[in-house]
């Protein structure tokens, strides 16, 4: 058999190799050919790989159970020029009621999900389509098991807003908006300051 081939009585599970073994202290020179040493065949397992559990490439400190799966922390909002937001005002059947600007105030604003909600300073004033779809959106979300924290609210999005003229959404912002109804409720829409 050449070298490197299979040793004798091998079962296949792993190889034989050529090693050169160094003279033990009580072994003679006389006795050994050389210079002290000799070849022998030794059959080789295949190596086991261990996985270690220190901190190596791949692994967390900290919580490494029930977290969040890979790439999917931190998420922002959709930047403005994505389709995705088209295809989101498609899909709820949007319809824009007229040009009349109305007031209110900003309530509040989710800038990681891009969402928030105005208070109309005269929800009185609001057309009876609005009024209608906002009830059904605030009975569709308690019978969902939400709390619905204030009534009389309408919802915008990111792109609903003007962000020209370095306009920022904030909690408290007096603005100016127009109205939508779509299949989810009632909505602003051209989101200005006031």
């Amino acid at each position: 058999m050449g070298k490197g081939g299979k040793g004798k009585g091998g079962k296949g599970k792993g190889t034989a190799m050529k090693v050169w073994t160094a003279p033990k202290k009580w072994e003679s020179k006389s006795k050994s050919s050389g210079k002290g040493g000799k070849w022998v065949w030794v059959d080789q397992e295949e190596p086991v790989y261990k996985r270690s559990k220190g901190k190596g490439k791949g692994q967390t400190k900290g919580k490494s159970k029930g977290g969040k799966a890979k790439g999917k922390g931190k998420r922002r909002a959709a930047p403005l020029s994505s389709e995705f937001w088209n295809k989101k005002v498609e899909s709820e059947g949007r319809k824009e009621l007229g040009d009349t600007a109305l007031a209110g105030v900003i309530q509040r604003y989710n800038l990681k999900s891009g969402y928030g909600f105005i208070k109309p300073d005269n929800p009185a004033g609001l057309p009876g389509s609005v009024k209608k779809k906002m009830s059904e959106a605030e009975a569709a979300a308690e019978a969902e098991g939400k709390e619905v924290k204030e009534k009389g609210l309408l919802y915008f999005r990111k792109p609903d807003v003007n962000h020209g003229e370095g306009f920022k959404v904030a909690e408290g912002t007096a603005v100016t908006f127009r109205l939508y109804v779509d299949s989810l409720g009632a909505g602003a829409l051209d989101v200005s300051p006031a």
